[in-house]
């Protein structure tokens, strides 16, 4: 369940660009691989970050759909999965950035220490005396988050002009655009609370589509208010949709 959103967009995103990476350092030409690198980096946090927030609140109904028992236990441990998603994702076109270079040794150590890592907080975390079994989707989100910290450090060491004033400034208006995205999913799941008796996939589907689909959009409204330009290929899309004219055939 947790890695389905990671599959969907980073891999996905990640796969389809790895070609164009490795064409850029093959011509010799690293200046076009770092700005098409960030392009697509900052393209992924972009979605990354509402998908992560819907995941955290729609975590009730997302139990209530697949779980029949034990529904409080899997909605806890769905919202701590919520930053494994996100880091998760990040990890797939970071990994790319280490393949491009032809280095695979770097990303299979640190996946190693992130394994180890998350040994020793699954050992402390999953007790009961702790967190209990909530505990293995905590370990799980802060082992991804260390993971993707090491290897954005090995990146940055390893070219020091990578990440420019431009690229945060990037991300820091998706982070602030997130924030109304938040708003929005408080606002959603005030007007459509999760009731004790709420059954069937038709009630439960049908609330969980509508915080989905208000969030998202209030997630793609605010980004083209900001003017990021990670929205642009979707309004694109959709006034190529809109004004596609019409053949009418006699």
């Amino acid at each position: 369940m947790s890695t389905a959103p990671a599959m969907l967009i980073g891999t996905a995103i990640s796969t389809a660009a790895f070609p164009q990476l490795n064409n850029r350092l093959a011509q010799g030409r690293p200046d076009l691989f770092r700005k098409d690198f960030l392009k697509i980096i900052r393209a992924m946090i972009w979605i990354a970050l509402p998908v992560t927030v819907v995941c955290f609140f729609t975590r009730g109904y997302l139990a209530h759909l697949i779980y029949t028992r034990n529904q409080p236990q899997i909605s806890l441990i769905f919202g701590y999965l919520s930053l494994f998603i996100f880091f998760t994702t990040l990890y797939t076109i970071i990994s790319r950035w280490f393949y491009s270079h032809k280095d695979t040794i770097t990303p299979l150590i640190v996946s190693v220490f992130t394994i180890l890592l998350d040994f020793i907080l699954v050992y402390t975390w999953a007790r009961q005396s702790s967190y209990g079994i909530a505990g293995l989707a905590l370990a799980q989100s802060c082992a991804a988050m260390m993971e993707v910290i090491v290897l954005t450090v090995i990146m940055i060491i390893r070219d020091p002009k990578l990440f420019d004033r431009e690229f945060w400034a990037g991300v820091g208006r998706s982070v602030s655009v997130t924030g109304f995205s938040v708003i929005a999913g408080i606002i959603m799941l005030t007007l459509l609370p999760l009731g004790i008796n709420d059954r069937g996939f038709l009630l439960l589907g049908s609330k969980l589509s509508l915080i989905v689909g208000v969030v998202m959009a209030v997630h793609v409204g605010v980004s083209w208010l900001f003017g990021l330009e990670e929205v642009q290929p979707i309004f694109r899309i959709l006034k190529k949709i809109i004004l596609k004219p019409i053949r009418v055939q006699y």
